[in-house]
């Protein structure tokens, strides 16, 4: 049972960080048929359950010790999932939460980031917790599917390519096809993957990490710019490619849920690793508004550049512009001030044994 409590003795969450999203609200407003094995792809469904969050709503789950040196504890990364799902579908028993998002009917992607090498990668611990929580819902084994773009990635941030058809499968898209046709929208051009052709639905899990041309990557730059083709094309106008192509069926259709691996924050030299921008988070989330979190994130990085001396993004000439325009598409929240944000904080982390049940969520200072 999940007892909900505001505790008015508390500080507001992210106190520093509510007073930089007000600038930097400010600051955006100025910025003005599948691979063999896979079956055929089929027309995206609607969600899975009626009991959608509101836009603008997101989880965080905090857990002390939730990481073992480098990785997270694979128990400790399924304990933080489920209290974030549970609570962001406001359900109390996880199965029932997960089934808000996904059916056992369902043909279920998960898109990983492995740009980062093992270090700023989706931790494996993540998105395997991922895949057994929806396992555990009912999905089939032979209907999960964790992908990204290229198997060195992938085996680098220590996931393993599996391809047998009746178990869960784990594949790089560039070795498999793409769309004959290019889809087009505004500047931005792309052949989407049949990995993610092949999904009815889709758990999009990023990390969260600075980005050296769009400022921020997270949600909406893993799936825009991560299932297609040569997505180095769409460099040049990389804030209205992230924008615009999520907008299209291909993403927008099958996007169900964003569970984000907060273990860990790169605030500077993304995507990939730099060893001196890189610091312990501990965190989870979960949100069906994209661009919600991504505001989220943007906050993040910027309260991380400013305690260690670093410019703003905007200062540096990479603020994240496609937020404004996500919002603009009807893609979700981009001011801050307008998100919602509860934190789930649980014990220390004290062993397998020590996992009990959510028993407290404290909803710090909720932005209206």
């Amino acid at each position: 049972m999940i007892r909900k409590r505001f505790n008015p003795e508390a500080p507001a969450a992210l106190t520093r960080r509510e007073a930089l999203a007000l600038g930097l609200g400010a600051g955006l407003g100025l910025l003005a048929a599948g691979p063999a094995g896979l079956g055929a792809a089929a027309a995206p469904l609607k969600r899975a359950g009626d009991r959608i969050p509101p836009p603008g709503h997101v989880v965080r789950v905090r857990m002390p010790g939730m990481r073992d040196g480098i990785f997270p504890r694979p128990d400790a990364a399924r304990r933080m999932i489920d209290a974030a799902v549970t609570a962001l579908a406001g359900e109390a028993d996880p199965g029932r939460a997960w089934l808000s998002f996904v059916s056992p009917s369902d043909r279920v992607a998960i898109k990983v980031n492995c740009l980062g090498t093992r270090m700023v990668s989706t931790m494996r611990e993540v998105a395997f917790a991922v895949a057994d929580a929806i396992r555990d819902a009912g999905v089939p084994d032979a209907n999960i599917l964790v992908f990204d773009m290229f198997a060195s990635n992938m085996m680098g941030g220590r996931y393993d390519v599996r391809s047998n058809p009746s178990r869960m499968r784990v594949l790089a898209h560039a070795d498999n096809p793409y769309q004959k046709a290019w889809r087009e929208t505004g500047p931005a051009r792309a052949r989407f993957s049949d990995l993610l052709l092949w999904s009815t639905a889709v758990i999009n899990v990023p990390p969260i990490k600075d980005h050296d041309l769009a400022g921020v990557t997270c949600c909406m730059k893993n799936m825009s710019f991560g299932t297609v083709e040569k997505p180095h094309l769409n460099h040049a106008v990389v804030n209205e490619a992230i924008a615009r192509l999520w907008s299209l069926e291909e993403i927008r259709g099958r996007v169900r849920l964003n569970v984000i691996d907060g273990s860990t924050v790169l605030y500077d030299g993304g995507p990939k690793f730099n060893r001196a921008a890189f610091v312990p988070h501990e965190c989870v989330y979960a949100t069906t508004d994209p661009v919600a979190m991504d505001a989220v994130a943007y906050e993040l990085i910027e309260l991380l550049r400013a305690e260690n001396g670093l410019k703003t993004l905007a200062d540096v000439r990479r603020p994240p512009r496609y937020l404004e325009l996500a919002a603009e598409l009807g893609l979700g929240i981009a001011d801050r001030r307008l998100i919602r944000l509860d934190t789930i904080d649980l014990p220390r982390y004290m062993g397998p044994s020590a996992l009990g049940p959510v028993d407290v969520v404290e909803s710090y200072g909720k932005i209206t």
